[in-house]
């Protein structure tokens, strides 16, 4: 904990000027929001300048082996979900699927590693199998999907469920809304399932909770609903269900569940 506060009072330091940001690129504010180092009105800035950041470069990535690695995650820890998903199917130079349109079936160390225009690029620094920026599967478990682990419970006896389906208002252009997500988890504990359906402003979420586990549920309420209806029954707050931020919070254990 000595450790941790002499850190972020040094960081401060060295990068923070009178309330102000002194390098401000996207890793600049990803890596202090993505450890918590900020509260308050640094934190609130620091979320404006990287929303912003991402916005101006138009929705590709500027971040490089450290930054990619927690972009998404920390998108997602900061309510900034709309831009994690316009970055994940953003098709331009540079983006993971500007990759794949180039033929990838890898994650290259560099976005342009390789193109279908001038075939192989320089071979320094050229890894085609680069795990820092694959690691935007941990985003599309633990938040498309929503399967995520409870530090406090190792082994997934208890884990959480909590999808974030694609309600994005603004679409970049040549991106369509994602409307449906499947996942899969082969835990200790037996297979997590977890898929949804989003049409129509209608979100179902289809889980799996293997035995002797249970899941904490933030189910997301779209169009002003403060119900669930769970495998046909309905359930509000009455029934011990908590409702935080446009979200339905209740556990469910062992067993199939269609909640919508």
């Amino acid at each position: 904990s000595k450790l941790r506060e002499d850190i972020i009072a040094y960081y401060k330091e060295k990068y923070i000027e009178n309330g102000e940001f002194k390098l401000k690129t996207q890793t600049d504010y990803i890596l202090p929001l993505a450890f918590d180092m900020f509260d308050g009105e640094l934190c609130e800035k620091a979320i404006k300048e990287l929303k912003a950041k991402i916005v101006d470069n138009d929705y590709t990535l500027a971040t490089g082996f450290v930054g990619a690695g927690h972009l998404n995650q920390t998108l997602g820890k900061i309510g900034l979900d709309d831009e994690a998903y316009s970055l994940l199917l953003q098709t331009k130079d540079p983006s993971w699927l500007y990759s794949v349109r180039q033929g990838a079936t890898t994650i290259w160390e560099r976005w342009n590693s390789y193109t279908l225009d001038k075939g192989f690029g320089n071979v320094n620094m050229n890894s085609f199998n680069h795990y820092a920026y694959g690691s935007v599967a941990e985003w599309m478990f633990s938040s498309m999907a929503g399967i995520r682990p409870l530090e406090e419970f190792a082994g997934f006896s208890k884990f959480a469920l909590a999808p974030t389906p694609d309600t994005r208002e603004f679409i970049p252009e040549g991106q369509e809304r994602i409307t449906s997500v499947k996942a899969e988890f082969q835990s200790v504990r037996g297979l997590i399932r977890a898929e949804w359906c989003y049409e129509n402003g209608e979100f179902t979420y289809k889980v799996t909770i293997p035995a002797e586990t249970e899941a904490k549920v933030t189910f997301p309420l779209l169009s002003g609903r403060n119900t669930v209806k769970i495998n046909g029954i309905e359930f509000a707050e009455e029934n011990g269900f908590k409702i935080e931020n446009g979200k339905m919070l209740f556990t469910l254990t062992a067993g199939d569940y269609t909640i919508r």
